[in-house]
């Protein structure tokens, strides 16, 4: 259970930052529009968003099946 609970930070920190590389790369090689970054970053945030609640989820059923 704590792993999981560690785990949260880095699922909702790796949306965006995929984003961002993504976004980055793209733009360099395609010379597309910069404002490309705050959509994927957007994007990557909102799936962050739904794994982490998965996640919150997940840690409820596990600490509601703990108690006595």
């Amino acid at each position: 259970m704590l792993s999981l609970a560690v785990t949260l930070p880095m699922v909702l920190l790796s949306g965006p930052f995929a984003g961002y590389l993504i976004s980055q790369w793209l733009i360099r090689t395609w010379h597309l529009s910069s404002h490309l970054t705050l959509i994927l970053m957007l994007i990557g945030l909102a799936g962050s968003l739904i794994q982490a609640v998965r996640l919150l989820k997940l840690l409820y059923r596990g600490s509601k099946n703990k108690t006595p």
